[in-house]
């Protein structure tokens, strides 16, 4: 009885060592400021390779990353964002988000391209529309898995521009267009 008791126990931290061993692995690389890139050539490049030390950890909940991008705009500006990554069986990453974040709070949420990815790659797209980034620090994430033992590399492109400023005729035209909304609703009340 004492033997089987001695096996069982040994069994066990056997079983708690190796579950510890497999612990998730946190591959996230350091953040990156890219504001003197946006600053001079109004878009910079983002991107990396990862390699595993041990390939058998790769798959989903075991070899993970959030890699962090920051950039500074000084005042309103328009953002557009790209990032792909190869997925296949025997390399890639797979992503699993990819957003613009201000003080911790989503900003723009980045959503999978279907329709213009190979099978064997992901798109991930995003841009601030009709609505500029205000002045402000902000926060580009990357986040996702090493897919395959074999590692993998992500690579994409981030894009600011100031934001548009109407023209002087639009804006003449806008204020014809009041002026004439008041002379209607003057003589409405005059009548």
């Amino acid at each position: 009885m004492k033997k089987t008791f001695q096996s069982l126990l040994l069994t066990l931290l056997f079983a708690v060592a190796g579950v510890a061993g497999a612990a998730p692995i946190n591959l996230s690389a350091p953040g990156t400021d890219l504001s003197a890139e946006l600053d001079d050539y109004s878009s910079a490049g983002i991107g990396r390779t990862i390699k595993l030390a041990n390939g058998a950890q790769a798959g989903e909940g075991n070899n993970y990353f959030k890699d962090l991008y920051t950039f500074t705009t000084p005042t309103a500006y328009d953002l557009s964002a790209m990032m792909s990554s190869v997925l296949n069986a025997s390399s890639g990453l797979h992503i699993s988000g990819f957003s613009l974040l201000s003080g911790g709070n989503y900003v723009l949420i980045g959503k999978q391209d279907v329709l213009n990815s190979l099978p064997s790659s992901q798109t991930w797209l995003f841009d601030s529309g009709k609505t500029p980034l205000g002045a402000g620090q902000y926060t580009l994430a990357v986040e996702g898995y090493v897919n395959s033992s074999a590692g993998g590399s992500y690579s994409g492109n981030i894009a600011v521009a100031p934001a548009a400023v109407p023209e002087p005729a639009t804006l003449g035209m806008m204020l014809v267009g009041l002026g004439l909304v008041g002379v209607v609703a003057r003589r409405r009340k005059q009548a």
